[in-house]
């Protein structure tokens, strides 16, 4: 019997009952305990394993006040200069919605041609769109803001004022 609570104070008993089913053809036939196991009723459940069979499982490292961080853990803000290429410059464009607004990839293929090293396209990229999480992983991994595009503007001359303090300001505290 199974008990469904209902929004008065009472509850109600609905009968509920299973019956196996004998002739079980439907089921596929596994040959691996991982995937279950057949019952003598020809029904599947599944295999214990885990917790349930009594062993242990240890984490390698932890998040939080007493473990290490995202960037210690190598998940966040660790990655080097050349460990951007074209394909984040390109992701970071439809990311971010700017092949929406553009219409095309000619901003962004313009800006590749150039001899310019992706990270620092990704810079100039989120300081036009004031991504400030994304400039402070950029400048970590050895972003420049002085590099200049096509028409010589840099970073800080397509970041409004807030971002362009919040860079010279973050490349001061950095160094």
């Amino acid at each position: 019997m199974a008990s469904i609570p209902s929004s008065s104070c009472t509850a109600h008993t609905l009968p509920i009952t299973c019956k196996p089913q004998k002739t079980a053809t439907f089921l596929p036939n596994f040959s691996t305990p991982f995937l279950g196991t057949k019952s003598k009723v020809c029904l599947v459940r599944p295999c214990r394993i885990g917790p349930s069979n009594g062993s242990r499982v240890k984490c390698w490292f932890k998040f939080g006040k007493n473990g290490v961080d995202a960037e210690g853990a190598g998940i966040y803000g660790s990655q080097s200069r050349d460990d951007f290429d074209r394909d984040d410059v390109e992701q970071y464009f439809n990311y971010m919605g700017m092949l929406a607004v553009e219409g095309t990839y000619d901003k962004m293929e313009a800006l590749l041609s150039q001899d310019i090293h992706p990270v620092d396209i990704l810079l100039m990229l989120a300081a036009s769109e004031g991504d400030k999480p994304k400039i402070e992983e950029l400048l970590r991994a050895g972003a420049s803001y002085n590099v200049k595009d096509a028409d010589g503007r840099t970073a800080l001359d397509r970041a409004n004022e807030e971002i362009r303090e919040f860079i010279v300001g973050f490349s001061v505290q950095k160094a």
